[in-house]
């Protein structure tokens, strides 16, 4: 009797470990939430990757609602028409354009490069992976 309650508690723990083995691999970056991340575009209120940033996962056609989530100068203001400069955390080339919808004069992201905005900066609406 005392081996089968062994065997039993041994399973549970078995059970618990595996499951938590299977899911602690499997994180990716969140998009929106304050951290840049790894496959992420940031962009920064300031030059220099200085100041408050927001943190995109996916393409955006149009920045209107989100505001600058991170500590730092600018937190709290809208990041269309105020970012400065830009962070591509991922391996494809990411396009910072000048109007919504993917339209008009870009900034081009290399990957895992930062660059100070030229034809986009604090003119920037949208961007999206290329």
């Amino acid at each position: 009797m005392r081996f089968k309650k062994i065997a039993a508690a041994g399973a549970v723990v078995a059970a618990t470990l595996a499951g938590t083995v299977a899911t602690s691999g499997s994180a990716q970056a969140a998009g929106h939430n304050g951290v840049c991340e790894v496959d992420e575009m940031c962009m920064y209120w300031g030059g220099n990757l200085t100041g408050s940033f927001h943190d995109y996962f996916y393409s955006t056609s149009d920045f209107g609602s989100d505001v600058f989530l991170s500590a730092g100068s600018g937190k709290g203001e809208r990041v269309k028409n105020n970012s400065a400069s830009a962070y591509n955390r991922w391996s494809l080339l990411g396009h910072v354009y000048y109007n919504e919808n993917f339209s008009g004069p870009r900034d081009d992201v290399p990957a895992y490069s930062w660059i100070n905005l030229v034809k986009a900066w604090n003119d920037n609406a949208s961007f999206n992976w290329g």
